[in-house]
Order: structure tokens, then C-alpha cells, then sequence
């Protein structure tokens, strides 16, 4: 196996591990459930950088495509990222452009919500994710709050489609301004870090252990081991993204020194 072709398997691991399942299975549960319901379930997930939030729903996309059928293009999944600065007219806009309205910067936001209701209407729209919501945050102004929470919320109602907002925890600041949007989110979830306190390190070497399993390696590196598992969560924080950081310049170190493991030696420089 070629050094890119290692590389190329290394950067693209992708491990379940039991939380990450649990918010798997509670969005599925939204967007299968809603249509039973009055109104759609929503969900809100919250978590800190590099805690796995878009990793999570680009897995989930990754299982229901858009696709082009004789009647039109089908988008199951409408998913954006809020810009920033952001208001409800950018919002709107760019959500009109993913399910690709040619004009979907024209028009006053009661117009193009309008336009965004018929066309996921169309498109066959069955969840909506919202992410990198504290963007609204940063705006810091009541009146930009009170105005996306009203405007979240009827589009909801209008819609009838579940919605998945995701974002850092003070995004979570914006249900204040609104009790009935807070109500519709009742649903939510917190990605954060791996605790070793809470079980001795046990969640923490599992994921270790699954990433492990997917290195393209001769022997193995025993980085589930309970020296390396606490070497990596000191190091790391316990925040998945910088996990994977150090395995890959693991990866990449043993690979450039012809080692057949990635073992202590290849991280002398990170630990």
C-alpha cells in the first residue's frame, strides 16, 4: 500500500461510538416520527469546537442523497451552514440556493419564505439542518434573536418538517426570546468531550480501540491501552478532533520512518 493510499484511509476513519449513536438515532427518531405528531419533533445539538457536531450530520446526509428523478430533483435532507454575520435574509437565501431557486437572493424574506415552503414542499424535504447556529449569537442583539426565533418557528409550523439545529452551547441563548420555539426544541443534546473521570477512561479507549481498528497498520499499536489512552486524553482534552490530529501525524510519522506500528516514539513530539 502506497503512503497516499494510507494516508487516504487515515483521514477518512469514521468511528461510531456509543453517544455519537445515541443523537444518530434520536435525529433518525425526528424525522421518522414527526409525521404521527401534530407538529414536527426538532432537535437541538450543542457541543464545543472539534467535538464532532458536523462530522455527525454529514454522516447522517451521507445515507440520504439528493437525487434526480423523472418528476424532479428529490432532496431528502436540506442542510446549510449559517453564514456570518448572520440574519433570517441570509439564512433563507442560501437554503433557496440549496434547493436551487435561481433568484434565491430576490424578493423580501416574506417572498422568499414563501418560495422556501413551496420548494421544499417539492423537493420532497424531510429534515433541515441548521448549523453553526450561534452565528446569530454573535450579533448580539435582541431584536436579530427575537426575530430569527419567530421566523424559525413559523417556518416549522408551515413546513411540518422536523429541524436539527446545531451550534456551540451558547447558541442555546436563543429560546429565551422565544418559549414556544424552546418548547418545539425540547429535544436536545450536548456532544461534549470524553470524561475519563466519569468511567476511568473506559468510552474514551473504546473510541480508541475502533480507531485503531481502522489503521492501515502490520502490528498492533495498543493506542487503547491505558498508558496511551491517558496519554492521548491529556494531550487531546478529550476532544475528538484533536484526537484524530495526533493519530494522524502518528500515522504519518510511522509511515515515513518505515515502522510498522504507530507506537509511542511517533508521538514523542505531541506528548
Amino acid at each position: 500500500m502506497t503512503f497516499k493510499e494510507r494516508l487516504y484511509i487515515v483521514n477518512n476513519i469514521y468511528v461510531v461510538y456509543p453517544r455519537f449513536k445515541e443523537i444518530l438515532s434520536a435525529i433518525d427518531d425526528c424525522r421518522h416520527f414527526s409525521d404521527l405528531k401534530d407538529e414536527p419533533e426538532c432537535l437541538f445539538l450543542k457541543g464545543a469546537t472539534g467535538a464532532g457536531k458536523t462530522t455527525l450530520i454529514k454522516s447522517y446526509e451521507k445515507d440520504y442523497p439528493r437525487k434526480e428523478t423523472p418528476e424532479g430533483t428529490v432532496v431528502p435532507i436540506l442542510s446549510v451552514t449559517i453564514p456570518s454575520p448572520a440574519t433570517v435574509k441570509s439564512v433563507v437565501s442560501k437554503l433557496l440556493w440549496e434547493l436551487g431557486d435561481p433568484a434565491y437572493e430576490r424578493g423580501a424574506i416574506s417572498n422568499q419564505t414563501i418560495r422556501l415552503i413551496g420548494l421544499m414542499k417539492d423537493c420532497g424535504v424531510s429534515l433541515v439542518f441548521l448549523d453553526e447556529f450561534q452565528h446569530f449569537i454573535d450579533r448580539d442583539s435582541a431584536k436579530v434573536l427575537k426575530t430569527v426565533s419567530d421566523w424559525l418557528k413559523d417556518l416549522i409550523l408551515d413546513t411540518k418538517v422536523p429541524m436539527v439545529l446545531i451550534g456551540l452551547p451558547e447558541a442555546e441563548t436563543v429560546f429565551q426570546f422565544n418559549p414556544q420555539l424552546s418548547r418545539r426544541f425540547a429535544n436536545r443534546h450536548n456532544l461534549s468531550p470524553f470524561e475519563w473521570s466519569v468511567d476511568a477512561g473506559k468510552e474514551f479507549r473504546t473510541f480508541l480501540h475502533a480507531v485503531e481498528s481502522q489503521l492501515p497498520l502490520l502490528k498492533p499499536s495498543d493506542l487503547a491501552s491505558e498508558e496511551m489512552a491517558l496519554r492521548f486524553y491529556y494531550a487531546s482534552d478529550g476532544i475528538v478532533a484533536y484526537v484524530m490530529k495526533l493519530v494522524r501525524y502518528g500515522k504519518t510519522s510511522s509511515t515515513q520512518t518505515r515502522q510498522r506500528k504507530t507506537g509511542l516514539k511517533c508521538f514523542s513530539n505531541c506528548f
